[in-house]
């Protein structure tokens, strides 16, 4: 819904807002990152979660998403989104019948790294009467999900092709979730080139051994400066860059914060002042959140409730004040949240559910 500007000052709180004209600068330098290296830009939903921003970014040139969980690609496809990477593995027979279902309403793909699942997947595909589409995932270093490089990789390939027409091989994923935030961008991007030498070498083989390959999909905000121009990299999956947090624009600065947590101070002491959202509303997972537009403000303390401040400045606080707080995790924060508010200069353009979000399946 549409709000007059005249109301955005009680917009009750906490409140996740969205500014509108950062993720446009934020979508236009990671897409022209994608066009100036001939890759394409696969942008992960797990960071928005929001059906609203989802449908933003396509205005602003996105075509294909991934998601990490089953109801975040059944949000995406509600969304009009034709071109769904659920990046996970997906297991069970409840689960294995819902992705069969959307795979007959959008061009849909899945990982895989176990041979049971292959299976599995071919069964209820073959159920639904629909083709699904299959990525092997490969460990490139996380020690996560995915199998080893090369010939393990290939096996598991043939496995999935020999569930023709059911499942579709489209190629293959190699994500370094643990690499994206190091601090240092030299031995982010050597790690990252290390991981990716796994990977195409990988798809080298595959085709060595008449496999067709025809997606290499990987990396995150963190090193899609680097993947970008690796080659054999068909795509790159970056998410946290559309709204970014403190925490990851201190390693990425190109981004800027789109995605802040609206506040009211409740309470003011001499050397401290109290905002009515803790850790149920602003993630601190990769580090403390910061205060907008106030460097000189130092959060000492977020607790469930409540996000303790220390004043820098000298300005006099009172109690209805408000503040912006930029968490130090994105993809968290957006979780927590049930609507944010999308604000252009100043005004909020609109609320957006945020339909992901509190949901595990």
């Amino acid at each position: 819904m549409t709000i007059a500007a005249d109301l955005y000052p009680v917009l009750d709180t906490p409140q996740a807002l969205i500014d509108l004209d950062v993720v446009d600068r934020n979508a236009a330098a990671m897409f022209a990152l994608g066009r100036a290296n001939g890759v394409d830009v696969r942008v992960h939903f797990k960071s928005l979660k929001c059906g609203g921003l989802a449908r933003h970014l396509m205005a602003a040139g996105a075509d294909k998403f991934l998601c990490a969980k089953l109801n975040e690609a059944e949000v995406l496809v509600g969304a009009g989104v034709r071109d769904v990477l659920v990046a996970n593995q997906i297991v069970g027979p409840v689960k294995a019948r819902r992705l069969a279902a959307l795979a007959a309403r959008a061009d849909v793909s899945v990982c895989v790294d176990d041979a049971e699942n292959v299976d599995e997947l071919a069964a209820a595909a073959r159920a639904a009467g629909v083709s699904l589409g299959v990525l092997v995932e490969v460990d490139v270093g996380q020690h996560r999900c995915g199998v080893d490089p090369g010939a393990p990789a290939v096996a598991l390939a043939r496995r999935v092709l020999g569930h023709a027409p059911a499942l579709q091989f489209r190629g293959l994923q190699g994500y370094a979730g643990h690499i994206q935030m190091i601090p240092d961008a030299a031995d982010r991007g050597q790690q990252c080139r290390a991981g990716l030498q796994l990977l195409v070498g990988t798809r080298r083989e595959l085709e060595a051994a008449g496999i067709a390959v025809p997606v290499v999909t990987g990396a995150g905000t963190g090193t899609a400066d680097t993947a970008a121009g690796f080659p054999g990299l068909t795509e790159i999956q970056p998410g946290s860059f559309a709204v970014m947090d403190a925490a990851y624009h201190a390693v990425c600065p190109e981004y800027g914060c789109a995605l802040s947590v609206l506040t009211t101070v409740v309470s003011r002491r001499d050397g401290r002042y109290v905002l009515d959202a803790g850790s149920k509303a602003i993630s601190r997972d990769f580090g403390t959140p910061v205060v907008k537009d106030r460097p000189a403000d130092r959060v000492t303390a977020v607790n469930e409730e409540h996000t303790i401040v220390a004043p820098g400045d000298g300005e006099a606080v009172r109690v209805g004040d408000r503040r912006e707080v930029l968490p130090a995790h994105c993809c968290a924060t957006m979780n927590l949240h049930r609507s944010c508010a999308a604000v252009r200069g100043g005004r909020v353009e609109a609320v957006w559910p945020i339909e992901a979000s509190g949901r595990y399946d």
